[in-house]
């Protein structure tokens, strides 16, 4: 069992948008853009050094099943077995971290993609079952929403809150679907989403800014096919296609969650709401800080009653931040664990710099998108968290 003592972690960034940017003709791959498909084994020796004993790591579906009927799994039948076998680590395997091969076309909302996405989880049981007692079958499904529904940036290129529901809906039909797969085969789903929303003083703002803690938090509800609480927004929800018809079939397929993964992120988990000149709402990042961690460490036990992990944090570009924020949020976590609240895991995610998501809408070379987010940067040089994070590791325990 997971549960049986508190896990160090690591994650490496694995955001795959296989399309075509249709500007820019880009795609997403932070596999390739940090060169992990060619220094994988490095990744992993390198980073084993710090003494961790779990990772988050993906599955490139996009890769895997590059057409409908054809399968490559030459990458992930080195790595899989490499990261359980050789590094004895503890995988929590993503088997979505945001888009879909490419010729789903409709990607989220093609009727078919529940079914599609099924088909490639029993897949990857079918082949690695024997090395997973954890997987995510959709990391951050509010993220997925927001850019592929709507911001109109990711596929389906859908815009505004009809967008972004009816994305949503395809997303939790699919999950659901693999959740109760991965169950079944006995391997526990760590069911992880954002955990942040939007703070306003402005009383005009005061619905939105409730309405988008409450999207971040939306998805568990849906697929546990529980609404409680979720009352006052029906009429939105109906107005921009989730139905009631639709809210009956997430009960009918409801999941339960064996264990919750909270992705925080002090510089931009949570944003400020207030009003432009001309009307329009503005958003600017706000910075918390270890007790705001902790508070949505309480509330989220408080409200679900089952075990977490922080599945995600870091911080980007400031180093001295980023070294302070691995001190006294890996020890707040861990105090948490020993006041016998249930947060079982510290995960430093990403731990080599990724580049940033804009790179793929934008014109420009990598370089120019670097985000320096973990222990070692692009080239594998490492800063001071590496002797940080070991000896908090070797000091605090399990």
């Amino acid at each position: 069992m997971f549960q049986d003592r508190f896990h160090w972690g690591f994650g490496i960034e694995d955001t795959f948008i296989g399309d075509l940017h249709p500007l820019t003709g880009k795609v997403l791959d932070e596999y390739e853009l940090t060169d992990h498909y060619r220094l994988w084994k490095e990744d992993f020796d390198r980073i084993g050094t710090i003494g961790l004993d779990s990772v988050r790591w993906g599955i490139p579906w996009y890769r895997v099943q590059p057409e409908k009927n054809k399968w490559d799994w030459s990458f992930t039948d080195q790595v899989i077995p490499y990261i359980v076998q050789e590094k004895k680590l503890h995988l929590v395997l993503d088997l979505m971290h945001y888009g879909v091969p490419t010729w789903i076309k409709q990607a989220y909302i093609d009727p078919d993609y529940p079914q599609y996405v099924e088909e490639y989880t029993a897949r990857v049981i079918e082949r690695y079952g024997q090395y997973l007692r954890f997987a995510t079958p959709y990391n951050e499904p509010h993220t997925a929403c927001e850019f592929c529904g709507n911001r109109g940036e990711w596929p389906p290129y859908l815009s505004g809150y009809q967008g972004y529901f009816d994305v949503l809906k395809g997303v939790v039909r699919g999950t659901q679907r693999q959740t109760k797969l991965l169950q079944k085969a006995g391997i526990q789903c760590v069911q992880v989403e954002c955990s942040g929303g939007s703070l306003t003083r402005d009383p005009s703002l005061s619905e939105l800014a409730d309405f988008e803690c409450v999207q971040q938090e939306m998805f568990f509800n849906f697929l546990t096919g529980d609404f409680a609480g979720l009352e006052k927004w029906f009429p939105l929800f109906e107005r921009y296609g989730l139905t009631e018809s639709d809210l009956k079939a997430f009960e009918a397929q409801r999941c339960t969650i064996d264990i919750m993964g909270i992705n925080f992120y002090p510089q931009f988990s949570y944003q400020n709401l207030s009003v432009q000149p001309d009307g329009k709402p503005v958003r600017t990042n706000c910075q918390l800080w270890t007790e705001d961690l902790k508070q949505k460490i309480l509330n989220r036990y408080a409200r679900f009653h089952c075990p977490m992990m922080i599945t995600e944090t870091s911080v980007r570009d400031d180093e001295e931040m980023k070294k302070r924020w691995l001190q006294e949020a890996s020890r707040t976590v861990f105090e948490l664990y020993q006041n016998q609240i249930p947060v079982y895991g510290f995960f430093w995610f990403p731990i080599i710099d990724m580049y940033d998501w804009e790179y793929r809408i934008h014109e420009g070379p990598k370089e120019d998108f670097k985000a320096c987010f973990g222990f070692y940067n692009q080239q594998r040089q490492a800063n001071p968290c590496v002797e940080i994070y070991r000896s908090i590791v070797k000091e605090v325990g399990r």
